[in-house]
């Protein structure tokens, strides 16, 4: 677009324009005069000049919305060009442009406008909704699907409204966005999140979902896509929808569509996020007067002397000497540093008619809250495609990533004694900070060279066919490679080895995963009543994975470290090497008659090299139903609903999640010495049986829903119930020790789940100036073991539970079972059962005999919540942008691995005394005479049976909020940007909880690195 003119400038090029027509008249005459030349041809080329120096005018105006109200972001574009501009919040524009030029206005939504310009300078616009363009598209696998069609449980997530957050890895911006996920925190930089759609399906095979991108199976690391670079995601939830993935879409798919470029000029993108991170809570210990008290309450309790004037002879002896300087140290001040995160991210993107591009760079740097603790990521992405005739497109998707994990990180402790060094008095560190083996310096992890680096590539060629002689009829073939290296080494000196002289070792991994897929969909309408979309897949995949490790040790040169293997007196080599063939046959037809009644029908029939001969195949097939009932005649009379439509649907979905060779009998290596003296001898032994019957896991799930919109399409939302069984779970079945093992993997068992989904979106307010939008996700999910082994050697006629394993039938995986507590005994009891003193926890007699045993152990809850829900608001003013996700989960408990004051509770050991007594605590109020606390027991309690300590890990937490401000187009113009965005985020704002650890949305794990609020500054620009 030409750059807007002075008004004396432009008059002065219409004087000019003017003048030089006249002159160009008059020379015209004078040539007819003498029959010198056509005057007709003069006079053309005259007023073709002046238009030329006459072309720009300035036209200015408002685009509105049926009701009259602007709309902020419609383009206006000149026709045949791209050049235009975009209306503003008060859905105003002005542009300069070519007296002759015609403009075409536009909006998502709404049907397109064409104004010839003519003498006009103020143009004003009012579009009409388009019917058409309402109907959302949503990726299904392999194809895609008006929503109004499918009959399967499919959510979509656009990233528009998450794209300002700091978040390393995609599935962080879809925490709380979808109903039926289940999200984690990672715990440390560049760790991946885990993941589950709908619950837990299997007990020892996988539960994570499918990944799917750009419209293929991927078998790398999310870590390895770069967030910006997702324009979608589609989850397919239910089997119906999942089926054609047939074996490996048991725990569902989750579907990634990469950005491509868009018909039009280059557009440059720069984004550069700042995030500073710091922990939200941090255990609070022991200071060093309270610290001095516990030793002596410890003593005194165990009937020891404890004599606070003989204090330093309790301690050791760096301890005394830093007790008796008054010279303390605080470990989190020492150890805990905020975390920064640095991301900058490039990208171009445009295209013309033919061939669209885009085009991506990143830099990701992120420093955890200890030394070492870090993570770089660096991306390439291109994705090309060339329309090569109307019936012929060829597509290149593409992308390389490095991750860098290389350092071993401080361990954050919080058991060290705040009268312990960290420094030798020359500046060293100090191995042993308390004189304590047990506790080695927590910097002494840093010293390790240790590097750790992995590559990714990962390239998709596809071509569309649009067969000429047949309408409606394609051929898609799909041929997508994934590379994956990691190279790790590590040296260890000896300050650090096990063995003297240091230890070093090299180990690389390489992955290779490809796919090729053909397909053919074909589309065809009749008598604008009937749709049939048919779609038919052959697939074939191939893995290969190895790795190879070299450890040496005993330098007597260390110089070279990992480099230089071969100096060590003490060498091993180690390899390994799989592969895995996958075949899959798939059709699936959709029909959609007269766009109220809808059926999807899949069959999947895959095979897997993983299982024995006889059981590589298996088939799964699928079929869902939709009606859209607010379109029926009966219903025309009903205005609340805008729109209803009701699905349901039923599937069958596989899970092959076992290792390569499973199935076959499997040998290991042993050295043997033989005699006093004897050489060293390699041998070989049978370590699994093989198991010719083994197979899929199957999961069969029945999926009833509604969606819905009312109240002018200002709120719309989706019910789902939904039910799933799996069966021929794989579990190890235990084997009596005369066959030589322990047990076999065997297809034995069934785990049930069910639950209901809800989400829901409002527009709450809609004014020119000011918009509130709101959603909400409400899940509450089941889960049950319904079969095991099938044993029951009681003979009560019930099944017998696997009580080793805590797996129960009839109640949830995630089941808390063992001795309950009751408060603690007090002084002064007299029925104290044998063992126990006063400040113990009263484990509860459950079977009411009057005596502790096993019989007293019982199902205290489970880890799984009761329900969950997050609710978003999106609130815009003018310029401004405010972004809110609360996310909750309530009910479900977990065992606190911190509170109880002795780390070493929950696995007794008499042993542990000693350290105890100098083992920095949690400052809880514990046990005394003097404080007989109720809920935490005495300090030198180890318990007689070993019981958890059960917290309620219900919580809500702000999780998520977002602010900008966009710049205006009158100075986005002045600057040459089409998009200028300036915000500041922050991420896990505040928690309200009353769990007592670090973080109760991760308080199934033993956890020691802590939740951490981090607040991003962030710019994202446009050209």
């Amino acid at each position: 677009m030409r750059k807007l003119l002075p008004r004396k400038a432009i008059y002065l090029k219409k004087v000019v324009a003017f003048a030089l027509t006249l002159q160009c008249v008059n020379v015209g005459a004078a040539l007819a005069r003498n029959g010198e030349g056509p005057v007709l041809r003069i006079i053309e080329i005259a007023e073709k000049t002046a238009v030329d120096f006459y072309e720009d005018v300035t036209i200015s105006g408002t685009v509105t919305d049926e009701n009259g109200d602007p709309l902020p972001g419609a383009t206006i574009t000149v026709q045949g060009t791209s050049s235009g501009t975009v209306t503003d919040i008060d859905g105003n524009y002005s542009l300069v442009v070519s007296e002759e030029a015609t403009l075409v206005f536009s909006f998502i939504g709404y049907a397109s406008k064409t104004v010839a310009i003519g003498a006009q300078t103020t143009i004003n616009i009012t579009l009409m909704p388009d019917e058409s363009s309402l109907e959302e598209v949503v990726v299904i696998g392999y194809g895609t699907q008006k929503r109004s069609d499918v009959t399967g449980s499919v959510a979509r997530m656009n990233t528009e409204k998450t794209q300002d957050l700091l978040n390393t890895n995609i599935l962080q911006s879809l925490k709380g966005s979808v109903a039926g996920m289940t999200i984690g925190t990672p715990d440390r930089p560049g760790e991946e999140p885990s993941l589950r759609v709908r619950g837990t399906n299997s007990i020892t095979a996988g539960n994570d979902p499918l990944i799917v991108v750009d419209g293929v199976i991927y078998n790398g690391s999310l870590n390895n896509i770069n967030p910006n670079d997702i324009e979608t995601v589609d989850i397919l939830k239910d089997a119906s929808a999942a089926a054609v993935y047939g074996s490996r879409s048991a725990n569902g798919v989750i579907l990634l569509t990469t950005k491509k470029g868009k018909t039009g000029k280059p557009v440059f993108n720069f984004r550069a996020n700042y995030g500073i991170s710091n922990p939200v809570k941090l255990i609070d210990v022991l200071d060093g007067p309270n610290y001095i008290q516990k030793v002596l309450d410890f003593r005194e309790a165990s009937g020891q002397e404890a004599l606070m004037e003989n204090i330093t002879d309790y301690l050791n002896p760096i301890e005394a000497e830093n007790y008796l300087s008054g010279t303390t140290i605080d470990w989190y001040d020492e150890l805990v540093n905020p975390s920064t995160t640095e991301n900058y991210n490039l990208s171009i993107s445009g295209g013309n008619d033919a061939t669209e591009y885009f085009i991506s760079g990143t830099i990701f740097d992120e420093k955890g809250i200890v030394e070492n603790d870090n993570f770089k990521r660096r991306t390439l992405r291109v994705n090309l495609s060339n329309e090569i005739t109307n019936w012929f497109k060829v597509s290149v998707r593409s992308s390389f990533t490095s991750l860098d994990y290389s350092g071993v990180p401080v361990n954050l402790l919080y058991g060290l004694s705040p009268y312990s060094s960290l420094r030798n008095p020359d500046g060293g560190l100090r191995q042993f900070p308390m004189d304590d083996p047990f506790f080695e310096n927590p910097y002494y992890p840093t010293l390790i060279d240790d590097e750790d680096i992995r590559t990714d590539l990962w390239g998709l060629l596809s071509s569309e066919l649009d067969v000429p002689f047949i309408p409606g009829l394609r051929w898609t073939m799909n041929y997508s490679l994934n590379k994956g290296d990691r190279q790790a080494n590590r040296f260890q000196d000896n300050r650090l080895a096990q063995q003297s002289n240091g230890v070093a070792s090299q180990q690389s991994f390489d992955d290779f995963y490809r796919i090729f897929d053909n397909i053919l969909n074909y589309r065809k309408v009749i008598n604008n009543r009937h749709a049939i979309d048919g779609t038919f897949l052959y697939s074939r995949e191939y893995r290969k994975a190895s790795n190879f490790r070299a450890v040496s040790s005993d330098f007597f040169n260390q110089s070279l470290g990992y480099y230089s293997l071969e100096l060590g007196a003490i060498q091993s080599v180690s390899s390994d090497f799989s592969e895995q063939n996958n075949l899959g046959f798939m059709g699936r037809v959709n029909y959609s008659f007269d766009d109220k009644f809808s059926l999807t029908a899949t069959l999947r029939r895959d095979g897997s090299s993983v299982f024995a001969a006889g059981n590589k195949y298996a088939t799964f097939k699928a079929l869902g139903l939709g009606w859209i009932i607010s379109d029926e005649p009966f219903m025309s009379n009903v205005d609340f609903f805008d729109r209803l439509k009701l699905r349901a649907s039923y599937g069958e979905n596989g899970n092959q999640a076992i290792a390569r060779y499973q199935t076959l009998a499997r040998l290991a290596s042993r050295n043997a010495v033989f005699g006093d003296g004897g050489g060293i001898a390699n041998g070989v032994f049978v370590n699994s049986l093989a198991n010719n019957d083994l197979g899929w896991e199957t999961t069969e799930v029945y999926n009833f829903g509604t969606e819905f919109s009312i109240l002018g399409s200002r709120v719309t939302g989706t019910i789902d119930y939904y039910t799933s069984t799996t069966s021929d779970l794989l579990l190890n079945r235990a084997l009596p020790e005369t066959t030589g093992q322990s047990s076999i993997l065997s297809n034995i068992g069934q785990v049930g789940n069910k639950g209901v989904e809800i989400a829901l979106n409002s527009l709450n307010i809609q004014t020119p100036d000011f918009t509130w939008e709101t959603g909400l996700i409400f899940e509450r999910q089941r889960n049950e073991i319904q079969k095991l082994y099938g044993t029951d050697e009681n003979g009560d006629g019930v099944e017998d539970d696997d009580i080793a394993n805590g797996w129960f039938i009839g109640h949830p995986l995630g089941t808390i079972f063992g001795f309950g507590i009751d408060g603690i005994h007090q002084q002064g009891e007299s029925d104290l059962p044998p063992g126990y003193e006063p400040g113990d926890f009263r484990i509860i007699d459950y079977d009411g005999d009057g005596e502790l045993s096993g019989d007293d152990r019982h199902i205290l809850g489970s880890n799984n919540p009761n329900y969950s829900f997050s609710v978003s608001n999106t609130l815009r003013y003018k310029r401004f942008s405010l972004y809110v996700m609360i996310n909750s989960i309530q009910g479900g408990g977990a065992r606190n691995f911190y509170v109880g004051n002795n780390i070493f509770m929950h696995n007794p050991n008499a042993q542990f005394s000693s350290w105890t007594e100098r083992f920095n605590v949690v400052d809880i109020p514990y046990w005394t005479p003097d404080n007989p606390s109720n809920t935490v027991a005495s300090i030198d309690y180890i318990p007689v049976r070993n019981h958890p300590y059960l917290e309620d890990r219900s919580f809500v937490r702000i999780q998520d909020v977002n602010l900008g401000y966009s710049l205006g187009n009158e100075l986005l113009n002045k600057i040459g940007f089409s998009n200028l965005r300036i915000y500041t985020s922050i991420k896990n704002l505040y928690t309200f909880t009353n769990w007592s650890g670090y973080d109760p949305e991760n308080a199934t794990s033993i956890q020691n690195v802590p939740l951490m609020r981090t607040f991003t500054f962030g710019l994202d620009a446009s050209f």
